[in-house]
Protein backbone atom coordinates (compact mmCIF):
# COMPACT_ATOMS: atom_id res chain seq x y z
CA UNK A 1 0.00 0.00 0.00
CA UNK A 2 1.14 3.49 -0.73
CA UNK A 3 4.51 1.94 -2.22
CA UNK A 4 6.01 5.30 -4.14
CA UNK A 5 4.88 7.23 -0.71
CA UNK A 6 9.26 7.39 -0.02
CA UNK A 7 9.56 8.73 -3.02
CA UNK A 8 7.82 12.02 -2.22
CA UNK A 9 10.31 13.58 -0.21
CA UNK A 10 13.46 15.98 -0.17
CA UNK A 11 15.30 12.80 0.23
CA UNK A 12 18.47 12.56 -2.25
CA UNK A 13 18.77 8.57 -2.00
CA UNK A 14 14.72 8.32 -1.41
CA UNK A 15 14.93 6.03 -4.73
CA UNK A 16 17.41 4.12 -3.69
CA UNK A 17 16.03 3.43 -0.48
CA UNK A 18 12.45 2.70 -1.76
CA UNK A 19 13.74 0.25 -4.20
CA UNK A 20 15.84 -1.88 -1.80
CA UNK A 21 12.82 -2.03 0.51
CA UNK A 22 10.30 -2.94 -2.13
CA UNK A 23 12.84 -5.31 -3.59
CA UNK A 24 13.20 -6.77 0.27
CA UNK A 25 9.47 -6.85 0.67
CA UNK A 26 8.10 -8.33 -2.65
CA UNK A 27 11.20 -10.85 -2.55
CA UNK A 28 9.87 -12.54 0.95
CA UNK A 29 6.62 -13.30 -0.98
CA UNK A 30 8.35 -16.50 -2.28
CA UNK A 31 10.11 -17.90 0.61
CA UNK A 32 7.05 -19.93 1.72
CA UNK A 33 7.75 -22.35 -1.51
CA UNK A 34 5.94 -22.67 -4.40
CA UNK A 35 4.31 -19.44 -6.50
CA UNK A 36 3.40 -16.30 -4.81
CA UNK A 37 3.92 -12.95 -6.23
CA UNK A 38 3.99 -9.21 -4.34
CA UNK A 39 1.43 -6.24 -5.20
CA UNK A 40 2.55 -3.18 -4.81
CA UNK A 41 -0.45 -0.27 -4.76
CA UNK A 42 1.33 3.03 -6.26
CA UNK A 43 0.36 6.27 -7.66
CA UNK A 44 2.89 6.62 -9.82
CA UNK A 45 2.88 3.40 -11.78
CA UNK A 46 5.64 4.91 -14.08
CA UNK A 47 7.95 6.14 -11.92
CA UNK A 48 11.29 4.35 -12.70
CA UNK A 49 11.56 2.50 -9.45
CA UNK A 50 8.17 1.23 -9.57
CA UNK A 51 8.96 -0.20 -13.04
CA UNK A 52 12.51 -1.72 -12.22
CA UNK A 53 10.35 -3.37 -9.40
CA UNK A 54 8.07 -4.63 -11.51
CA UNK A 55 10.26 -5.87 -14.28
CA UNK A 56 12.91 -7.37 -12.05
CA UNK A 57 15.50 -5.36 -13.30
CA UNK A 58 18.27 -4.07 -11.14
CA UNK A 59 20.65 -3.41 -13.42
CA UNK A 60 18.28 -0.96 -15.57
CA UNK A 61 17.42 0.94 -11.72
CA UNK A 62 21.17 1.34 -10.98
CA UNK A 63 22.51 2.50 -14.44
CA UNK A 64 19.35 5.57 -14.23
CA UNK A 65 20.53 6.15 -10.89
CA UNK A 66 23.98 6.82 -10.87
CA UNK A 67 23.42 8.66 -14.23
CA UNK A 68 20.51 10.72 -12.63
CA UNK A 69 23.42 11.47 -9.56
CA UNK A 70 25.99 12.24 -11.96
CA UNK A 71 24.13 14.43 -14.29
CA UNK A 72 22.82 16.15 -10.71
CA UNK A 73 26.21 16.22 -9.13
CA UNK A 74 24.95 14.01 -6.47
CA UNK A 75 27.12 11.84 -4.30
CA UNK A 76 29.08 10.21 -4.75
CA UNK A 77 29.69 12.91 -7.55
CA UNK A 78 29.93 15.55 -4.43
CA UNK A 79 29.55 15.72 -0.96
CA UNK A 80 26.17 16.42 0.95
CA UNK A 81 25.97 17.48 5.34
CA UNK A 82 23.11 17.73 6.64
CA UNK A 83 22.60 20.19 9.62
CA UNK A 84 19.77 19.15 11.60
CA UNK A 85 18.57 21.77 14.17
CA UNK A 86 15.83 21.02 17.36
CA UNK A 87 14.37 22.00 19.87
CA UNK A 88 11.10 21.46 22.22
CA UNK A 89 10.08 24.57 20.55
CA UNK A 90 9.13 25.12 17.02
CA UNK A 91 9.97 28.77 16.64
CA UNK A 92 13.24 28.65 18.31
CA UNK A 93 14.35 25.71 16.21
CA UNK A 94 13.33 27.52 13.06
CA UNK A 95 15.25 30.90 14.22
CA UNK A 96 18.22 28.86 15.52
CA UNK A 97 18.17 27.32 12.05
CA UNK A 98 17.69 30.47 9.86
CA UNK A 99 20.54 32.49 11.97
CA UNK A 100 22.56 29.47 11.01
CA UNK A 101 21.74 29.68 7.47
CA UNK A 102 22.76 33.87 7.21
CA UNK A 103 26.34 32.55 9.20
CA UNK A 104 27.32 30.21 6.68
CA UNK A 105 30.45 31.43 4.85
CA UNK A 106 30.52 31.93 0.99
CA UNK A 107 32.33 29.59 -0.63
CA UNK A 108 32.62 28.86 -4.51
CA UNK A 109 31.14 26.10 -5.55
CA UNK A 110 29.16 25.40 -2.49
CA UNK A 111 25.69 25.76 -1.78
CA UNK A 112 23.78 25.93 1.79
CA UNK A 113 19.66 24.97 0.89
CA UNK A 114 17.34 25.81 3.61
CA UNK A 115 16.22 25.54 6.13
CA UNK A 116 13.22 23.43 5.75
CA UNK A 117 11.42 21.39 8.06
CA UNK A 118 13.34 18.06 8.68
CA UNK A 119 12.15 15.18 6.44
CA UNK A 120 10.75 13.63 9.56
CA UNK A 121 10.00 16.86 11.61
CA UNK A 122 8.93 15.80 14.81
CA UNK A 123 10.45 13.61 17.02
CA UNK A 124 10.36 12.90 20.41
CA UNK A 125 8.68 16.21 21.15
CA UNK A 126 11.79 18.15 19.26
CA UNK A 127 10.93 20.40 16.25
CA UNK A 128 13.59 19.45 13.65
CA UNK A 129 14.59 21.91 10.81
CA UNK A 130 17.25 21.15 8.31
CA UNK A 131 20.14 23.04 6.62
CA UNK A 132 21.88 20.69 3.66
CA UNK A 133 24.86 21.71 2.22
CA UNK A 134 25.99 20.51 -1.10
CA UNK A 135 29.78 20.60 -2.09
CA UNK A 136 32.22 19.11 -4.79
CA UNK A 137 33.68 15.78 -4.22
CA UNK A 138 36.93 16.80 -2.68
CA UNK A 139 36.07 19.95 -1.20
CA UNK A 140 37.08 19.83 3.24
CA UNK A 141 33.39 20.08 4.43
CA UNK A 142 34.31 19.35 8.00
CA UNK A 143 36.63 22.55 8.24
CA UNK A 144 33.53 24.66 6.09
CA UNK A 145 31.30 23.43 9.37
CA UNK A 146 34.10 24.04 11.81
CA UNK A 147 34.04 27.31 10.82
CA UNK A 148 30.63 28.09 10.21
CA UNK A 149 29.50 26.73 13.45
CA UNK A 150 32.28 28.92 15.01
CA UNK A 151 30.90 31.84 13.71
CA UNK A 152 27.20 30.76 13.46
CA UNK A 153 24.85 31.16 16.71
CA UNK A 154 25.73 29.60 19.52
CA UNK A 155 23.48 26.42 20.94
CA UNK A 156 21.03 27.57 23.73
CA UNK A 157 17.89 26.61 25.90
CA UNK A 158 16.73 23.17 24.10
CA UNK A 159 18.14 24.00 20.58
CA UNK A 160 20.90 21.62 19.40
CA UNK A 161 22.40 20.91 16.27
CA UNK A 162 23.22 17.59 14.67
CA UNK A 163 25.91 17.64 11.80
CA UNK A 164 25.43 14.36 9.27
CA UNK A 165 28.43 13.81 6.77
CA UNK A 166 27.73 12.58 3.94
CA UNK A 167 24.00 11.34 4.91
CA UNK A 168 22.46 7.83 4.26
Amino acid sequence: VDADLGLANGDPIAAERTFKLLSQVTGRAGRAGGESIGLLQTYAPGHPVIAALATGDREAFYEREIAMRRNSSLPPFSRLVALIISSTDKRDAEQHARALNKAAPSQSGVFVLGPAEAPMALVRGRFRYRLLVHAPRNFDVQTFIRQWLKAGPKERGSTRVQIDVDPQ
